[in-house]
């Protein structure tokens, strides 16, 4: 029992199992553009830093509001296309 448990908690080892995707689904394909976009180089914390003399309260409401917008594009595309019949999981 010693020994499984020494191997279940190795430092080198990790409880998430990784995820496989089949080649020509869709979920392939993003997981292939999400990693590419990781991989591109892209400093993410400089991205989202405060610009010098900004005000903090300023930057979050530029970005929660560009947020909701984006999201309420995406609404309005799927809203559009999905129905309680069509679509009935969503």
């Amino acid at each position: 029992m010693a020994l499984c448990l020494k191997q279940v908690f190795a430092k080198d080892k990790t409880f998430r199992p990784r995820k496989r995707f089949e080649p020509g689904t869709q979920r392939f394909e993003l997981y292939k553009k999400a990693q590419a976009s990781l991989k591109s180089g892209l400093d993410l914390r400089s991205v989202v830093r405060l610009p010098p003399g900004e005000s903090i309260d300023d930057w979050i409401a530029v970005h929660v509001v560009d947020f909701f917008n984006r999201i309420n594009l995406i609404y309005g595309t799927m809203a559009e296309r999905c129905s309680e019949t069509s679509c009935p999981v969503m």
